[in-house]
């Protein structure tokens, strides 16, 4: 769907950019033969002054002058007969302009354009006297095969035109379309994942649901297939809250209730709650405050964002494995860095940590569970509170995350 809308507005956009190069070129067409036009009769008036009017009179008539054989001239009568003309121009009658006659007569003068014997002219009146005035034709071939040679030269690359017209009207549809694009692509990505995130709780309900009702059970297996069924129900009120998150973090920042906060007392919290399960992986704990530890943030919200930092160091960090917690300030910011042992993790792999859904290639090989929403949710978080969190995998093969805060 949105390549075919792409491809309409590249369409759409070439036909007006051709149209507009079209309108512009012929402009400018017109622009250049009026100038064109425009230098021919400068030259003529010039001529007409200089070699004519002037010579006339100091000298009267006296076509012997060179500068009378270079061009078509006449001497006129108020009638419009012929007085005296070039030598060149004997046979020379265009026909008169009565109009012009009058008004070079009456001191003005004025140009027409007129084809004679196949070839197009450029015909000047002009006053000379009280009885007399001039009449001077110039030929246009020159200045017309100079327009021929520009018009030729702008068709052969009109096509280049035409290409260059195409190529950047796909390049900006394409800038313009980019964020429709992504924005579709996300939905469908979203939809695509919500859909398979959904699918196995719901499944796993309904199995369940199923198999208790073949047959008549004790209270007991009933409230035993209740208990299933509310954890099932828990796991997607958890999934629906982070597609909430991932769904409103394309958008804007998350509205915070600020307040202080021990920093401390959160991860002491979740230490105590996962401990079964730290203990039952074997995984070594070890626990540093340098310093600091409280900052202005959202309680809920930053409990979250350790509870998703330290279900993921539980859940990759293989048995007999250590998680080390380093709470400590430096350069105005409140830094808390969780690493933990991790094993077949590529450094590539980082910067995709933080997409959603995006599970590293050691996740889906094994059996831990997850949606891969976790890092990207506490990312979201902390940058909603002014902050960063970054990953990498140290020199000794721990996996490390960062949390960086504002101390205010």
């Amino acid at each position: 769907m949105i390549d075919y809308t792409k491809k309409r507005f590249a369409i759409r956009f070439s036909v007006i950019l051709v149209l507009f190069t079209v309108s512009i070129l012929a402009v400018i067409a017109v622009y250049f033969h009026q100038t064109i036009m425009h230098a021919v009769k400068r030259h003529v008036e010039e001529v007409i002054q200089k070699d004519f009017i002037d010579q006339f009179r100091r000298t009267g008539i006296d076509t012997s002058k060179p500068a009378w054989e270079e061009y078509y001239f006449q001497i006129l009568n108020s009638k419009g007969d012929i007085v005296v003309s070039s030598r060149n121009s004997t046979t020379f009658y265009p026909v008169l302009n009565r109009a012009l006659l009058g008004s070079a007569f009456s001191g003005a003068g004025g140009f027409e354009t007129r084809g004679i014997q196949e070839e197009l002219y450029l015909i000047s009146y002009f006053p000379l006297n009280e009885r007399f005035a001039g009449r001077i034709a110039v030929p246009l071939a020159s200045a017309i095969q100079y327009e021929k040679d520009l018009y030729r030269v702008v068709f052969i690359i009109f096509p280049g035109i035409l290409l260059l017209s195409y190529l950047v009207s796909r390049y900006l549809v394409r800038q313009a379309m980019k964020p429709v694009s992504d924005a579709f692509t996300y939905q469908e990505s979203f939809s695509s994942s919500v859909s398979h995130e959904l699918r196995s709780p719901l499944a796993s309900l309904k199995g369940n649901l199923e198999v208790t009702l073949r047959k008549e059970r004790s209270p007991e297996e009933y409230r035993d297939a209740i208990a299933v069924g509310l954890t099932e129900v828990d796991r997607i009120i958890s999934l629906l809250n982070d597609l909430n998150l991932l769904a409103s973090s394309r958008f804007k920042p998350l509205d915070l209730f600020r307040e202080e906060v021990d920093l401390r007392v959160i991860i002491a919290e979740l230490y105590e709650s996962m401990l079964p399960r730290i203990q039952g992986k074997k995984i070594s704990i070890r626990n540093t405050v340098d310093s600091g530890g409280i900052c202005v943030c959202d309680k809920g919200l930053m409990k979250r964002v350790f509870e998703n930092i330290f279900t993921n160091a539980i859940n990759y960090t293989p048995e007999g494995g250590k998680i080390v917690i380093r709470v400590f300030e430096g350069m105005g910011k409140l830094l808390v860095n969780v690493s933990n042992t991790c094993t077949g993790l590529d450094r590539n792999e980082l910067p995709d940590l933080f997409e959603p859904f995006y599970r590293g290639k050691s996740a889906t090989k094994g059996k831990t569970q997850g949606k891969g929403l976790g890092l990207f949710i506490a990312r979201y978080i902390v940058r909603s509170h002014g902050g960063r969190l970054t990953a990498k995998l140290t020199d000794t093969g721990m996996f490390s995350l960062t949390v960086s805060l504002p101390l205010k």
